[in-house]
């Protein structure tokens, strides 16, 4: 049965969803959204009262049959904002390997920030991700819809780059600025990809769940799991780890 996993520490806990694969196939409306999907899965787990949609959803935390490791790949988004401490970033990343047990390194670890041309908040955390990396946790660092401004200064600062770069497409997207981004990536040889997660700022979600599901989530962090099958480029399982304020 799919549970709420809820982590007791001091006075937050950490609510993971599970593989949400099966939910969001039983809720094809849904529009794929982050606010969108946690929130709709929260309150159905609130609303049921039967085991049905337990019982469609896995919790396992074991790989999927007949794929072997070495083609999984577990990418994680972690959305932060300026309260993040290192701890936090520390717990997101230790808690999706141990949801994930058979695992034990992220093969990519974005970043995404609210006001993405706050190149500050990426110059304080990033040494905190290196260390993530050298301590054999994550494999590969990148960054979500960053901004030239914000790559720069990064790139002139850090001992390990980017690897990668996730952009939000929008045919509305391709503007001057977009382009100036894929010139400055492809200069520094940093791979982009796009990615369909319209989540501005955690105010949003926090706003989301706490009007339609009564939960009150941390402003702090939220940190989205996907796990690819890295030669048939499909997803496997995908999942949040949430933090809620309990003071």
């Amino acid at each position: 049965f799919t549970t709420l996993l809820y982590t007791i520490k001091f006075e937050e806990m950490l609510i993971h969803t599970g593989d949400l694969q099966p939910f969001c196939q039983l809720y094809p409306d849904l529009k794929k959204s982050v606010t969108e999907e946690i929130t709709a899965f929260l309150v159905q787990r609130r609303c049921s009262e039967t085991c049905a949609l337990d019982t469609l959803i896995s919790s396992q935390t074991d790989l999927p049959a007949g794929i072997p490791k070495e083609n999984i790949n577990l990418q994680v988004k972690l959305f932060i904002s300026e309260k993040t401490t290192q701890e936090e970033i520390n717990t997101a990343v230790d808690s999706v390997l141990e949801e994930l047990k058979d695992l034990s390194q992220l093969d990519q670890l974005f970043i995404s920030t609210a006001d993405k041309t706050d190149k500050d908040l990426l110059l304080k955390c990033w040494p905190w991700l290196e260390e993530l990396v050298r301590r054999g946790k994550v494999k590969h660092l990148g960054l979500s819809d960053p901004k030239c401004q914000t790559i720069q200064p990064l790139i002139e600062s850090c001992t390990i780059w980017p690897k990668s770069i996730q952009l939000f497409f929008r045919c509305e997207n391709l503007s001057d600025t977009c382009i100036d981004l894929l010139k400055l990536a492809n200069y520094y040889k940093i791979r982009v990809t796009i990615h369909r997660d319209e989540l501005q700022c955690l105010k949003e979600l926090c706003n989301s769940l706490h009007e339609s599901a009564g939960v009150r989530c941390s402003k702090s962090w939220l940190a989205k799991y996907t796990m690819f099958d890295a030669k048939r480029k499909v997803i496997l399982k995908k999942g949040y780890i949430v933090e809620v304020d309990e003071s």
